[in-house]
């Protein structure tokens, strides 16, 4: 019995001294708020282990489907995921993780916009307020993208309408040049397309007066 009770207490010992196992925290969930119907969207979630265990995740996209458990990756590391957004509308993301012997309640939920967004209207042109029939002039505008796409612009000069120009970083400034054909007060609109197509409202008209020179000779 005392032989027994002496190989007993030793290991209550070990045991006593190992810390149990401890749970995870529950994960933090970031990413983009707004996307594209059909666009890739990436979500992040990460979290910390205080035994610095690894840890799988699991994601819910909040249009019905979920992402399986990934991972393992390291404690405190980043775990990206992309998802497919089929339709428009306004979705609530949340996410999960687990170490070997304990699973986390879900995180914050993340909501995610998904629609089909062009361009915003650019800025009304400036440049010269009055300016000879036949004179090349010079006119700028601008418009941002809410996902930075890319954009072009295209101007209503008032005598004609102007072809697409390349594109540029949203937000960047746009700069074209015309020559009047014929005198009056013209007014000067743009307006912007992105990489898909999308076309935005003109914008605000400049007003410019052409002046045919001609006609006072």
């Amino acid at each position: 019995m005392h032989k027994r009770l002496g190989l007993l207490i030793p290991c209550l010992l070990v045991l006593a001294g190992c810390p149990k196992n401890q749970p995870p925290l529950v994960p933090s969930l970031d990413g983009p708020t707004i996307g594209e119907r059909g666009d890739s969207v990436r979500l992040w979630a990460y979290s910390f282990d205080p035994d610095f265990d690894s840890l799988s995740y699991f994601f819910e996209w909040g249009d019905g489907t979920q992402s399986g458990w990934v991972g393992p990756v390291l404690s405190g590391v980043e775990c990206g995921v992309a998802h497919f957004y089929a339709d428009t509308g306004l979705y609530g993301a949340r996410a999960k993780s687990k170490d070997a012997d304990h699973e986390t309640g879900w995180s914050d939920t993340l909501f995610v916009r998904i629609g089909d967004y062009g361009p915003y209207v650019p800025h009304r042109p400036s440049g010269p307020d009055t300016v000879p029939v036949g004179d090349s002039a010079s006119y700028v505008t601008t418009a941002g993208h809410p996902l930075l796409r890319r954009v072009a612009f295209q101007f209503d000069w008032g005598d004609t309408i102007g072809d697409w120009g390349g594109f540029v970083r949203a937000g960047e400034f746009y700069s074209a040049r015309h020559a009047f054909i014929r005198g009056g007060v013209m007014a000067v609109r743009a307006r912007a397309k992105d990489t898909l197509d999308h076309v935005s409202d003109w914008s605000g008209p400049e007003s410019v007066v052409v002046v045919d020179t001609f006609r006072f000779r």
